[in-house]
């Protein structure tokens, strides 16, 4: 469960790629700092390039005392997670069904 001072993000596409995660991690940081959770609706394709780069900002607000979780890769998107061994370094979050 996701605490309330998190800030629940919800990113739509089928695919999440390494622009879209620049796009979204230069908004995330401008937003301020909070602990962020991206619900992933439907996003069934990455690459590891996007998963990288999201572990970058997980890093950067780490050293701000802050965190970033993912919840709801599918498919493909899934397995390049899986595959990557991500687990420890970019965590999953379980958020509540909208």
């Amino acid at each position: 469960m996701v605490a309330a001072n998190w800030l629940t993000v919800r990113y739509e596409g089928e695919s999440f790629t390494y622009d879209d995660a620049c796009r979204l991690a230069a908004r995330l940081a401008a937003s301020g700092c909070r602990p962020v959770a991206i619900r992933f609706e439907g996003t069934t394709r990455t690459s590891t390039a996007a998963l990288a780069r999201l572990i970058v900002l997980r890093r950067r607000l780490l050293r701000m005392g802050q965190d970033l979780r993912i919840a709801g890769l599918r498919g493909q998107a899934d397995g390049v997670y899986q595959i990557g061994r991500m687990s420890q370094i970019l965590p999953r979050i379980a958020l509540p069904c909208r």
